[in-house]
């Protein structure tokens, strides 16, 4: 959990931030500028207000409050917010990367697994970390 909910997921947030390690986007564009990040804060804020209380607590703004985000709303953040939240926010192929980390996640996370899906999860898993270190 810790790997992917806590690590990879604030490490992919500062990324897409322009605030990872002080690392500028060289030749990349994955850089969402602060003005939508703002507006991503405030949409995740509403979106939240009409899941119901079962699926999801409520989530602190992930531009002002990103440092609050727990493992939980990390991983909710993730999963399920992210490809709408994102959509033509997060320039290609960058946006399409994630929808892969997602799709990897939601196998990881799911109640079972066939023997295919866990096969196919070995060379996705592979072929993710090859894309997301070039």
């Amino acid at each position: 959990m810790h790997v992917v909910y806590i690590n990879l997921f604030k490490a992919l947030i500062r990324l897409w931030q322009g605030e990872y390690k002080g690392l500028d986007s060289g030749t990349g564009n994955y850089v969402i500028p602060h003005a939508m990040w703002r507006r991503i804060g405030i949409e995740t804020r509403c979106a939240v207000k009409t899941i119901p209380a079962a699926f999801v607590r409520s989530i602190p703004n992930i531009n002002t409050d990103f440092n609050s985000f727990t493992a939980e709303d990390n991983a909710f953040w993730l999963t399920w917010l992210a490809p709408y939240l994102l959509a033509g926010r997060l320039p290609e192929p960058y946006y399409s990367h994630l929808l892969k980390l997602i799709k990897i996640i939601k196998i990881c996370t799911s109640f079972g697994m066939t023997k295919g899906e866990l096969h196919d999860l070995g060379t996705d898993l592979y072929n993710w970390r090859l894309d997301y270190e070039e």
